[in-house]
């Protein structure tokens, strides 16, 4: 941490799960359609994104949507777009235009989300979620170091005081503390591995370069 009458196919999770409730309803909303979901680096490059995070912007969008991705409702609300912003505020914090305009854009939402990552980003920092990096996580059996990429995708779950990342940090990177699972028993620990090893430079302005592709638990052990 990514949740009108339109159509079309977000750990979500955003980058994205800016709206927390919401997404945990459209995760879960998006089983069947998870064929359908996510940008290519491609894509979004031509949609004006950087080239040095169009990976991990494939990478979030894959839990996502596309750029047409409209979601079910949940709890009265709709996410939009590659990246699911929410129009339970957020999608307004980032949009001055309306919701078709929105998905009829592709500029328009790489741009969004940029900003929002950017929001995620010094939150993390603020709040200490950036000590974590260069730290090794191992959940479910696989391994990796911790990136400025992980944090962000982790973000999804939100980086305020309190949130499950930050409950994680607390811990000593421990995944099975209480507090660091959303309300479908998703670990934020799945997030910062899956995240690992992008450059994100076009958002954090520097680049850790740590090869930290996730790796079998047991070949850490050897």
């Amino acid at each position: 941490m990514i949740s009108v009458a339109l159509t079309a196919s977000p750990s979500l999770w955003l980058p994205s799960k800016r709206d927390l409730f919401a997404n945990l309803g459209l995760a879960l909303g998006f089983v069947a359609s998870v064929a359908f979901a996510g940008e290519s680096a491609v894509s979004l490059l031509n949609a004006g994104l950087p080239a040095e995070c169009a990976e991990y912007a494939s990478n979030v969008s894959q839990s996502e949507g596309n750029f047409g991705s409209v979601s079910p409702v949940v709890n009265g609300t709709r996410c939009y777009g590659a990246f699911q912003f929410c129009d339970s505020g957020t999608l307004q914090a980032y949009w001055d235009g309306s919701r078709e305009e929105f998905l009829n854009s592709p500029s328009a939402q790489v741009t969004a989300w940029q900003r929002y990552e950017r929001g995620q980003w010094s939150a993390a920092q603020k709040n200490g979620m950036t000590s974590l990096i260069g730290q090794q996580v191992c959940y479910q059996g696989t391994c990796a170091t911790v990136s400025q990429s992980s944090i962000l995708k982790a973000c999804q779950f939100g980086c305020g005081v309190g949130g499950k990342l930050y409950n994680l940090a607390k811990s000593g990177l421990d995944c099975n503390t209480a507090g660091t699972r959303d309300g479908a028993g998703t670990s934020v620990c799945s997030y910062l591995i899956s995240g690992a090893g992008y450059n994100v430079g076009c958002i954090t302005n520097s680049n850790d370069g740590v090869d930290c592709t996730p790796v079998a638990a047991k070949e850490v052990q050897q």
